[in-house]
């Protein structure tokens, strides 16, 4: 779990029960790890356990269960061992997500956890739609008639759970909050179970699994003492026993005294019955036991913005060497002080990251804790720079100068940078809101520019991507960078036309042509008019939209470079073939076509050896269309990433195959075609099919030459 605020909690459960259906999707099995050491909670698992029952005896019923108790508790614990006692009665999978309603970054929206839901259950992110309502009914037609376990850990509302709730029988939905979540108690009736601090017993079991039997057995007094020590806080007790573990030789009598004096020694409220003094407590003294450097390391990683992170952005915020930041990472997790999540990544428990970045207050001087967050948030918005330039190799980008950093990622290509960019997209965004906040505003500046590499994840990302991109334009105007500013509204203003937003789209366009006039900026005044013409394209004004290209037209080519003018020349051809105009198409698209060559842009070569191939279709030179067509399939069956722009070629080469007779190559292309589209979660998959087995009866059924 996540978050910072000792408060009440909540597990929540929603269970419908319905046969499964035999659909072929994927099994997605993403419960992360339990623990080991497990004690305790027989009557809240009984009670858990009873629910699967009641939905398989009551298969139309929907049953929500609340269970309460406070941070630290063991919500998530108790969540994650009783879902891996019951998933083996849920065939179609089990979905997992931290909603990171309580801790130092933002809560995830709903459309974000069903953005990742959707994806994991085959649906290609070209396909996942933007708009919530959208997702959530996607999202429920999936779940229909099958039986998914869904656990959604560390909610902050009863609203940032509804959309994520199956609507049909067949699912159990586990919910753990701090909160009550009262709205769901009253609207889906929802029933309530406590989950309260452990009895001695079960707090003696958790000891007697670290500790060993024999070791508990012979200081009960101690025990019974350092149980009281930790109010019964699952949470305070894991930490101090594992401590006491590496401990061997030193009784447990003596570790209490420990505690007892640093919490005497600190002032502290008295620890019985007042959970949050014994957390202090425990980690205070846990906190001292640490070395100089793994303590170092845990104040500094507290000043990161996220609860999860990588080595070497442990050892930038530390500002010490990687191999140094592993190891003492390492013994870090082993004191149970953060947790392993993947190779080399750790995540901290809200209440930890909150201690942690308390005592960098305390032991770090301001100018030192300054230094190292501005280290750790220039070295994100470098390695953010270097995978945006492997993202869009030759493409503008934002000029804002950045300090040098060490251990920056070794990013060798494009693969690895889509990578670093998706394993880190919650941390960039938490880095650019706090960096926004801190007014630094070149990091922002940056870390907003780079956020394009969102679009290649489809349109659910779409909204985080005009966040960013709005921080960014906050910060360009606080800190007077005009140019900056104008930069990115164009970018905001593509962002704003791809979520059909085409007003406000249209509004960034006009602001930045406007600004770019004053700035005498040439290559910002040709994106904004060629903006402008992509807005009246989507309009439909397809007439105004070719006026606006052809302004922009001379100014692609005063600025050199061949891809400006080759884009426009690209959109000319579109628009000259929606007009009929399909000689001044073939010109657009020939002209498009040497550029292309010219700028060795291999994707744009391909797609504009289409454009030549469509003008000559539409001219009824169809023989030529499939030779050019040929070529660019060629081209993009060796370019990673381009299905969909294969699947459109293959269907246009077959368009004039089956003009020209050829009916079966015809039918092997669509069908290729609707293949790909069909890995794409395109619906448009079995329209190609079908026509492709059209085609096919139909050269079956004529006699031979």
């Amino acid at each position: 779990m996540t978050g910072s605020v000792v408060q009440a909690g909540t597990i929540q459960q929603v269970v419908v029960g319905q046969p499964a259906r035999q659909d072929a999707l994927p099994v997605p099995r993403q419960l992360p790890p339990a623990v080991r050491d497990f004690a305790g909670r027989d009557d809240q698992l009984a009670e858990l356990d009873a629910l699967v029952a009641r939905g398989e005896t009551h298969p139309t019923a929907t049953v929500i269960s609340a269970l309460d108790g406070t941070a630290g508790v063991g919500k998530t614990t108790l969540a994650v061992q009783w879902a891996h006692r019951v998933e083996h009665h849920f065939t179609d999978g089990t979905l997992f997500a931290n909603l990171r309603g309580y801790g130092p970054s933002s809560p995830l929206t709903p459309d974000l956890v069903l953005t990742s839901f959707l994806h994991v259950l085959g649906v290609h992110e070209d396909r996942i739609p933007a708009e919530l309502d959208a997702q959530a009914g996607l999202y429920r037609s999936l779940l229909a008639d099958r039986r998914v376990l869904v656990l959604l850990d560390n909610a902050r509302t009863a609203d940032q759970v509804r959309p994520l709730l199956p609507g049909s029988p067949g699912c159990l939905v586990l919910v753990t909050s701090r909160a009550s979540l009262t709205g769901l108690m009253v609207a889906e009736a929802a029933s309530q179970v406590t989950l309260d601090l452990f009895t001695h017993e079960e707090a003696r079991t958790l000891l007697r699994g670290i500790l060993r039997p024999e070791r508990v057995d012979a200081e009960p007094e101690a025990v019974a003492d350092l149980i009281e020590v930790c109010a019964r806080l699952p949470l305070a007790l894991r930490v101090a026993a594992t401590r006491i573990a590496a401990r061997p030789h030193t009784s447990i009598a003596d570790v209490v005294a420990d505690i007892t004096d640093e919490q005497n020694r600190l002032d502290m409220l008295s620890s019985s019955g007042d959970e949050r003094s014994a957390v202090r407590t425990v980690f205070d003294w846990s906190y001292t036991q640490l070395g100089d450097e793994q303590a170092r390391l845990f104040r500094r990683v507290g000043l990161h913005p996220g609860t999860e992170f990588g080595v070497l952005a442990a050892a930038v915020v530390a500002g010490i060497e990687p191999a140094d930041a592993y190891r003492q990472l390492e013994s870090l997790a082993d004191a149970h002080l953060i947790e392993a999540v993947g190779a080399r990544r750790y995540r901290f428990h809200d209440l930890l990251h909150a201690y942690a970045a308390h005592r960098a207050g305390l032991d770090e001087t301001a100018e030192a804790r300054h230094e190292a967050v501005n280290r750790l948030f220039t070295w994100y918005a470098r390695t953010a720079r270097t995978a945006d330039e492997l993202l869009f190799p030759g493409l503008e980008a934002l000029d804002v100068p950045l300090a040098s950093v060490s251990h920056e990622p070794p990013l060798a290509d494009r693969a690895q940078a889509l990578d670093w960019v998706n394993t880190e997209q919650v941390n960039l965004m938490a880095v650019l809101r706090a960096a926004h906040s801190h007014r630094a505003h070149d990091i922002a500046l940056r870390l907003a520019a780079s956020a394009r590499s969102l679009s290649l994840r489809g349109r659910a990302m779409w909204p985080v991507r005009f966040e960013a991109e709005t921080l960014g334009l906050r910060a360009a105007r606080a800190g007077g960078n005009r140019a900056a500013e104008a930069f990115l509204l164009g970018f905001r203003g593509d962002t704003l036309a791809d979520l059909g937003r085409l007003a406000e789209a249209e509004a960034d366009f006009d602001r930045q042509l406007t600004l770019a006039r004053e700035l005498g900026d040439v290559v910002r005044q040709r994106v904004a008019l060629v903006g402008l013409a992509q807005v009246r394209l989507l309009q439909e004004r397809y007439l105004d939209a070719r006026e606006l290209y052809h302004r922009a037209l001379p100014l692609a080519r005063a600025t050199g470079g061949g891809r400006p003018e080759a884009v426009v020349e690209c959109n000319l051809s579109r628009i000259s073939v929606l007009l009929g105009l399909y000689e001044q198409a073939l010109e657009h698209a020939e002209r498009e076509l040497a550029l292309r060559r010219r700028t060795t842009d291999r994707v744009g070569e391909a797609y504009a050896l289409h454009d030549v191939a469509v003008a000559h279709q539409k001219l009824g030179a169809h023989e030529t269309a499939i030779g050019f067509a040929n070529q660019a399939i060629a081209r993009y069956r060796d370019l990673e990433g381009t299905g969909a722009f294969l699947a459109l070629t293959l269907e246009t080469a077959a368009a004039s195959l089956e003009q020209i007779g050829a009916l079966t190559r015809a039918a092997r292309y669509l069908a290729e075609a609707g293949t790909i589209l069909g890995e794409l979660d395109d619906p448009r998959a079995e329209t190609l099919r079908a026509q492709a087995r059209e085609l096919a009866a139909r050269a079956d059924a004529e006699p031979p030459p």
